[in-house]
């Protein structure tokens, strides 16, 4: 059935929309959400609508949509905050004794991270005498590169689901011939050894209260299993159930849905295929083309009431099960693709805008972040933390050195809650971790200006001087002290993933659920194979791209740094925009 996202259905119905760019998502939900506040004659006492996204800028708007008192009778969260304020905080006494985990010092959850202390203490204290070499005990203890390859491995643990098993799942890509260099990796046979025993790994964070957000989905499984009476407490408290952006859910997400869909609850989803862009996180997109429900509770929304009629036009083209109809016309419409220099490119865009603002997208974060920097002329390097991390054996040292230029940057770019995240962990054993965290950030900031431009290790001898910076070892001369002499500062600066919203130079993930005037896109080989040869359905990357496409309302630009004439001329076929090589 195809609807327009002003549209009401059935509050005791469930429902499955999907809805391309533009379409008014989120509007729909917001509508929907306040005609169930409005007519349902369940949600009487403290029972309330959950409204479950996947980002708190989505949680954000909902909120200010649905405007003042909203929040008596709904809950709208991620999807780790709802199950850990609803499944894992209350009922963490319940958490099976063999995790080990400290309910009483539970206190939130947070990105999933390696703590390289940790990770070596898991190795020291395991038993670990049939890993083989050259991946021994020994091995990867004293070798950086395979003690990077071990944290590079770690980090890419998910949890997942299948057929009611709750397992964790990880890249071994991140770990098997770390960087190429034959010997510096670590082994399939051994990797498989570590995941037997990764548990372990996790209890030395469980024991001390600290949980990710893999941790939560891990848990909120682990207590539905045991204890079901949990699901019926769900259910009465919160008889509707709504997700937005669900091409984003993972198999362990979608399973604890599922359960809760078993009795009582109307469940609606509401998503884009197409936009599916989270595979990195364990998202499924077959998730979302596999929600069973009735024929007569599937809908669409057509309607793109965000870009000009051209730019709609061209998603068409590169799209093939679902053609928007669109809504809106603007004067001054432009597509163009450039061939040649970035800068150069951005800069002609930029003309061609008058005094409208242009927003870069980019595939990865080192990119939009020397487009943040392009005109310093900053050059940089986006393995550069990792380099650090194999060069540097000290690992406390090398830990609070990243920790506090990641800290640094990031509250630079006005994220402060994420910034002293980064610090406190350091200072996690003392009573007053949050203040002396606070302090710290303070006195780096403070200080900018005598570190920034100048070396690495400039700016650790100014964080030593500090009375409550750990006394960090010193250097022998060697490949560490080199590094930290001859890098500059703001070369690390630049490869800070800067959780930052409001940068007019931000990666493709970061610009998903937004739309700019302006939009201008640096391309690689992915992009000019979805120009060439579009392939949404199987493709990923495709999809990526074909995100950073739908941002634009008015204007769209696409660079590549080189075109062959035969691919030119089935773009100019297909498409028939501008082509200008510079």
């Amino acid at each position: 059935m195809i609807i327009n996202a002003d549209m009401y259905l059935d509050i005791e119905k469930e429902f499955k929309i999907e809805a391309g760019p533009g379409a008014g998502k989120t509007r729909f939900l917001v509508n929907h959400i306040n005609n169930v506040m409005k007519n349902s004659e369940r949600l009487y006492s403290s029972r309330k609508v959950a409204c479950i996204t996947y980002t708190n800028t989505a949680v954000e708007t909902i909120l200010e949509r649905l405007g003042e008192g909203a929040s008596l009778k709904t809950e709208v969260s991620t999807i780790h905050s709802f199950l850990y304020n609803n499944i894992v905080k209350p009922y963490s006494s319940f958490i099976p004794e063999e995790y080990e985990v400290s309910s009483e010092k539970l206190n939130g959850h947070d990105d999933p991270m390696v703590n390289g202390s940790i990770a070596r203490k898991w190795i020291e204290n395991g038993e670990f005498d049939d890993l083989k070499n050259p991946n021994t005990k020994n091995q990867i203890l004293k070798l950086p590169q395979c003690f990077a390859a071990l944290k590079s491995w770690l980090i890419t643990a998910k949890c997942t689901e299948s057929k009611g098993n709750i397992e964790w799942v990880f890249d071994n890509t991140k770990a098997v011939d770390y960087e190429n260099d034959k010997g510096t990796g670590i082994k399939k046979s051994n990797l498989d050894i570590l995941k037997s025993k990764f548990i372990e790994y996790k209890k030395f964070y469980w024991r001390s209260g600290i949980l990710d957000h893999e941790d939560v989905l891990f848990f909120s499984a682990v207590l539905i299993q045991k204890y079901p009476f949990i699901l019926s407490v769900l259910r009465a408290k919160y008889p509707y159930f709504f997700i937005d952006e669900f091409q984003d859910t993972s198999p362990i997400q979608s399973y604890i849905i599922n359960e809760i869909r078993k009795d009582e609850s109307i469940i609606g989803i509401i998503g884009d295929k197409a936009q599916s862009i989270y595979g990195f996180s364990g998202a499924e997109v077959k998730l979302f083309n596999g929600f069973k429900i009735k024929k007569d509770c599937k809908h669409t929304i057509k309607e793109n009431h965000r870009s000009d009629k051209m730019i709609v036009d061209l998603l068409n083209k590169i799209r093939s099960d679902l053609e928007q109809v669109p809504q809106r016309s603007y004067v001054g419409s432009v597509i163009k693709l450039y061939i040649g220099d970035r800068n150069k490119a951005f800069n002609r865009a930029q003309a061609l805008c008058g005094e409208e603002t242009l927003y870069s997208l980019s595939r990865d974060n080192i990119t939009s972040n020397i487009m943040k920097a392009r005109l310093e002329g900053t050059a940089s390097n986006n393995k550069l933390f990792d380099k650090l991390d194999r060069i540097d054996s000290n690992s406390q040292r090398k830990e609070y050195i990243i920790s506090f230029i990641k800290s640094v940057e990031l509250a630079r770019n006005q994220n402060f809650k994420e910034a002293l995240k980064k610090i406190e962990w350091i200072y996690k054993s003392k009573p007053d971790t949050k203040k002396i965290a606070l302090e710290m950030l303070s006195y780096a900031l403070n200080y900018y200006t005598l570190y920034s431009q100048k070396s690495l290790m400039e700016f650790y001898l100014i964080l030593s001087k500090h009375e409550n910076c750990f006394k960090l070892s010193g250097f022998r001369n060697g490949a560490i002290k080199d590094l930290y002499n001859d890098t500059p500062y703001m070369d690390m600066a630049l490869c800070v993933n800067i959780i930052e919203d409001k940068s007019k130079n931000i990666t493709i993930h970061k610009a998903k659920g937004a739309e700019y005037e302006n939009v201008f896109i640096i391309g690689n080989k992915q992009l000019l194979s979805m120009l060439v040869n579009p392939d949404l359905e199987s493709e990923e990357e495709q999809r990526i791209f074909y995100v950073a496409l739908s941002r634009a309302e008015k204007r769209l630009f696409f660079q590549l740094d080189e075109l062959s004439d035969e691919d030119e001329k089935i773009i100019h076929k297909k498409y028939r925009f501008s082509i200008e090589r510079i």
